[in-house]
């Protein structure tokens, strides 16, 4: 059996081979709660070139390489913390993308946190969890007029695949279970609700419109239930 490494003088959590608390093979298993694996100090351009901690973990419910960027909050600051909940997108968040607002979402997060402290939980949720390549097989059924998600339904995948118990467990692991959630989507409330954390106010994000995903943000408040200022400012 290969012994446990202690490695928590480089900020990372201990990692070995359980010694106790063995199931035996049939028994039903208790769900093992999150915990941070590794909490990295970074100085980010995106962050006004404050330094924030990058967090990894333990024991999230699914695979996805999940992970937490987070400022601390003033002291005195009794308001609840401002979280964002940032689903990965290569071509907004990386190549500047006009066909998505994910770009300009992300960095209004990232300016919010900047400012006054906070968190935006990146999940690995590419094209709304379809992953990337089949995000760009939509897009050419886009660019035939279908909206993104009868095209994603065409292409034989979900509306929208993504689901919120990682980012719920992970606000569980860092203490973050009273909130601001900056959104406009109410699946996440809903969910994070459901997952025991006190959303104490919803923050609209803002509406980036451009001539390229007019189409796709009024799909997004007509099918998928964004808020109706989304709407209103994308039909203008």
């Amino acid at each position: 059996m290969t012994p446990s490494v202690d490695i928590t003088q480089a900020g990372i959590a201990q990692v070995g081979v359980p010694q106790a608390g063995i199931t035996q093979v049939g028994a039903p298993q208790a769900a093992v709660p999150a915990s941070v694996r590794a909490r990295v100090p970074v100085t980010l351009s995106r962050v006004r070139d404050r330094s924030a901690d990058l967090i990894t973990f333990h024991d999230l419910p699914d695979p996805g390489e999940h992970f937490a960027i987070v400022v601390p909050t003033a002291s005195q600051d009794t308001e609840a913390p401002l979280v964002r909940l940032h689903s990965e997108c290569l071509t907004g968040d990386v190549l500047g993308s006009a066909r998505c607002d994910c770009g300009p979402q992300l960095d209004e997060a990232l300016h919010h946190i900047a400012l006054h402290g906070g968190a935006v939980l990146y999940l690995r949720q590419e094209g709304r969890g379809i992953g990337l390549y089949n995000k760009l097989d939509t897009y050419v059924l886009q660019s035939q007029n279908h909206d993104t998600f009868t095209a994603n339904r065409m292409i034989g995948r979900g509306d929208d695949e993504r689901d919120y118990a990682a980012a719920a467990a992970m606000l569980h692991a860092l203490g973050l279970t009273r909130i601001r959630l900056l959104t406009n989507n109410p699946d996440k409330v809903r969910e994070l609700r459901a997952h025991g954390i006190d959303i104490t106010a919803v923050v609209p994000t803002g509406v980036y419109v451009t001539a390229e995903n007019a189409r796709y943000l009024s799909a997004k408040a007509e099918l998928g239930g964004h808020t109706l200022a989304l709407l209103q400012e994308a039909a203008a």
